[in-house]
């Protein structure tokens, strides 16, 4: 089994950070309590296993012959590109929030026929660890770390046996588990409003795959292909008053 890599590139991510570090009209330092809602907005870099070896790989046409490609065939690497993520949650005494989130990324979304992707839906705790300490009172940021799990899916369009058509042209893996963990930190520009910067990684555990989505014809693999994805976003938050 081999490993390929996608790697963001060094302009996005710059644009990112500066982003995320521009000066924001100072409002309310604590982190809001109650519920909230929030869109992330960003980029996606995900790398995988391929070659991931199928506990049955003659159920899939396109492995036939000495020309197949099951590097390509069969792999966990797909969903680089633009990414976002829809979120809601509770924030408990502006110390610990519990959020549930649904987020995806992906390519070629305009093309039917090579669009590939990774989404889950995950629920995470965030820890908001500058609530302890009263001589940070007067701050409008709150940087935070957060970790979870969820389901995962991941969807690609794989070419391999050029230049012969595919018998079948996507493949997935579905479905799959998932952690999530990672920093980020909120800006307040209002008494309800928050912008800021989330930098997320995505662990994903992939067990079943899915060769025909019409004749839901799949097989496991003999052992769970892994991915990986850096995903950062630019976030806007909403904080609802009164709860």
């Amino acid at each position: 089994m081999t490993t390929r890599r996608s790697w963001i590139s060094r302009s996005l991510l710059s644009t990112l950070l500066v982003t995320s570090v521009i000066v924001l009209t100072p409002s309310n330092a604590e982190a809001k309590r109650g519920f909230y809602l929030g869109l992330g907005l960003g980029y996606a870099s995900v790398s995988g296993d391929t070659g991931i070896e199928l506990q049955n790989i003659a159920k899939d046409p396109d492995s036939y012959g000495p020309d197949a490609d099951l590097n390509e065939l069969v792999r966990s690497d797909a969903g680089s590109g633009f990414a976002f993520n829809i979120r809601m949650g509770y924030n408990i005494l502006g110390v610990v929030a519990i959020e549930g989130d649904f987020g995806a990324s992906g390519n070629n979304i305009s093309n039917g026929d090579e669009v590939e992707g990774q989404a889950g839906a995950f629920f995470s705790v965030k820890l908001f660890p500058f609530q302890f300490f009263e001589q940070f009172d007067d701050r409008f940021w709150d940087p935070y770390l957060f970790g979870g799990g969820g389901v995962y899916f991941m969807g690609y369009h794989p070419d391999a046996h050029p230049p012969y058509e595919m018998a079948n042209d996507g493949r997935a893996w579905w479905p799959s588990s998932a952690a999530k963990y990672g920093i980020g930190c909120d800006f307040y520009v209002g008494p309800f409003m928050s912008l800021g910067i989330d930098l997320a990684f995505i662990h994903g555990f992939h067990s079943t795959f899915n060769i025909d989505y019409d004749d839901n014809i799949t097989s496991d693999a003999k052992k769970s292909g892994a991915s990986f994805a850096f995903q950062p976003t630019i976030k806007f938050n909403v904080h609802v008053p009164g709860t």
